[in-house]
């Protein structure tokens, strides 16, 4: 009987005594590289890389009532990152790049019919260009931002 009590009450004290025993002995929990560091203020955030990827010359055709009128654009894309620049570098991914741009541009020329005589050069080129990189985002990630070098226009008559 002596026997089964003590086989009983082994695991019921020296069970808690271990658990106790255990946290005491312990190791003291690993401090994160960010909380060993000085406070958030002072951590300096790597900045990305971006690559400057020139896509040319790049005709709109504004169709109006009475005229025609042909914006031309010559716009670069900066892309993040060394592998995605290779990889949107090569033949086949710079001309999906291009189709993609002209294919956004040919549809915001079917909305500028507000372009009146003399406001062409009164387009907003920062604006234009975020709405080509808004638009290209979708489908290429990578793309961070666009500068548009140059642009003019000329108006001709409707036959």
């Amino acid at each position: 009987m002596k026997a089964l009590i003590l086989i009983a009450a082994g695991p019921l004290l020296l069970g808690p005594a271990g658990y106790f025993l255990g946290k005491m002995m312990a190791p003291p929990p690993a401090v994160e590289p960010a909380e060993e560091q000085a406070p958030a203020e002072a951590v300096a955030t790597p900045k990305e890389i971006l690559y400057k990827m020139p896509l040319g010359k790049i005709t709109i055709q504004v169709m109006q009532p009475k005229d025609v009128l042909h914006i031309v654009v010559d716009f670069d894309v900066f892309i993040a990152g060394a592998a995605e620049f290779e990889r949107l570098n090569g033949a086949n991914g710079r001309s999906r790049l291009r189709d993609a741009t002209i294919s956004i541009v040919s549809d915001m020329a079917e909305s500028t019919l507000w372009v009146e005589k003399g406001e062409e050069e009164n387009l907003d080129r920062t604006e234009m260009s975020a709405e080509i990189v808004r638009k290209l985002h979708r489908e290429f990630a990578s793309i961070r931002t666009a500068q548009i070098n140059e642009m003019y226009s000329a108006r001709s008559m409707r036959k």
